[in-house]
């Protein structure tokens, strides 16, 4: 048999003829090969070039894209810890696609990604970043449905402070704002629309994560995995108007679990509120607030301390606003603030206890040209006092 199909394939007139009269003799197959290829994709490449310049005044966690202050412990022999930099690793690249007519609706997917993947030195001493996916997301909708699979972030707290100095990692992160995209499946519907007015219910089935490290290549599971558990989301969700002046109003949960000894699990959970408002056809308000414990899986909930005393979850506070305004001749401006506050009592000696972030900034896009100047101050206390941080950062780049 083997040999019959092997003559078959190398005598090419016969292959050609065969296929020839079997699209002649099946034409639903030949049109479905037709509309397949009328209905090609509409592919784009976007992307941005940009060179961050920055100065952060004494020590934090991250000197380019700081979140926290750290102390100091004396052990520094140049000084506070600040310092004065530049970085291309916030430079982004992303691939989109979209089907306009796909089973009823329309199908959008995009691969987004950046320099943030952490950094190697080469044999010169210099950093090179590594290149990281930050989110792949496919999206269905149709009329009142839709679904997404993929890499987001999470449900109950999808805005994000609007920033250039931010990007490998979102702002106001360990200040209130819950943004770590992880893998997921979602599904929403619309139970009720009258006008630009939308009521609906989105679930999600989200990958279980704790905030732990792994491995540079292979990896064994965190306390998450370990639990054999993924953790859900939900929220209701209203919206009204379109594109730019489009406002939404959401309030959610989630829920993980956690291993640990014995047979008994932790507890992953929180409660969230979020909206985006706006206040006429330039200006618009974002934030969000939440409530739970052990959310420093979800992108630094609790200043990034998922248990503390006990090795028990830690519970905590947080939330975050900013004001937008778009001004003539390209121009933004911003201003912001967020906090999140652990419970003192149940985080260790050496625990952060509260971490608050003001941000201000000013931005100038006459496409493709793009400048901003950004200046944070950063306030993190610990039981022996408050450690301070000013990081300024001036982004200059190209759009395309």
């Amino acid at each position: 048999m083997f040999a019959r199909v092997c003559r078959f394939v190398l005598q090419p007139h016969r292959t050609v003829w065969y296929l020839c009269a079997l699209v002649v003799a099946t034409p639903a197959t030949s049109a479905r090969l037709v509309a397949q290829s009328r209905d090609a994709p509409q592919v784009t490449v976007s992307g941005s070039v940009l060179v961050h310049t920055f100065v952060t005044s004494s020590r934090t966690n991250n000197i380019d894209v700081p979140q926290f202050a750290v102390r100091r412990d004396g052990t520094d022999s140049l000084g506070d810890g600040g310092g004065l930099g530049l970085s291309v690793r916030q430079t982004r690249l992303a691939v989109r696609a979209f089907w306009p007519d796909l089973l009823g609706g329309e199908l959008r997917t995009e691969i987004d990604a950046d320099f943030f993947g952490g950094q190697q030195q080469n044999s010169a001493g210099a950093l090179v970043p590594l290149f990281r996916v930050r989110r792949a997301v496919a999206e269905w909708r149709g009329d009142r449905s839709h679904v997404l699979i993929g890499q987001e972030v999470p449900l109950i707290a999808e805005h994000n402070p609007v920033t250039l100095a931010s990007i490998g990692v979102s702002g106001l992160s360990g200040s209130g704002n819950l943004w770590l995209w992880l893998p997921q499946l979602r599904a929403g519907y619309t139970i009720a629309q009258r006008g630009t007015v939308r009521v609906g219910f989105d679930g999600a089935v989200v990958a279980p994560t704790s905030n732990e490290a792994a491995g540079a290549l292979l990896r064994q599971p965190d306390r998450a995995e370990q639990s054999m558990r993924p953790a859900f989301e939900g929220r209701a969700v209203v919206r009204w108007g379109r594109e730019a002046g489009a406002g939404e109003v959401s309030a959610g949960g989630h829920h993980g679990w956690m291993a640990t000894a014995g047979d008994s699990l932790l507890v992953s959970r929180a409660v969230a509120v979020a909206a985006r408002v706006p206040l006429g056809r330039s200006v618009a308000i974002t934030g969000e607030w939440f409530r739970g414990q052990a959310l420093a899986g979800l992108g630094g909930g609790g200043v990034g301390q998922q248990l503390g005393v006990g090795n028990l979850p830690v519970r905590t506070t947080g939330g975050w606003a900013q004001l937008v305004a778009q001004l003539p001749r390209s121009v933004e401006v911003a201003a912001g603030a967020g906090a999140d506050d652990p419970r003192d009592a149940e985080l260790a000696p050496a625990g952060r206890l509260h971490n608050r972030t003001l941000m201000a900034s000013a931005s100038w896009r006459p496409s493709p040209i793009v400048a901003a100047l950004e200046v944070r101050e950063i306030a993190t206390r610990y039981r022996g006092g408050t450690a301070r941080a000013v990081h300024l950062n001036v982004a200059l780049g190209v759009t395309f």
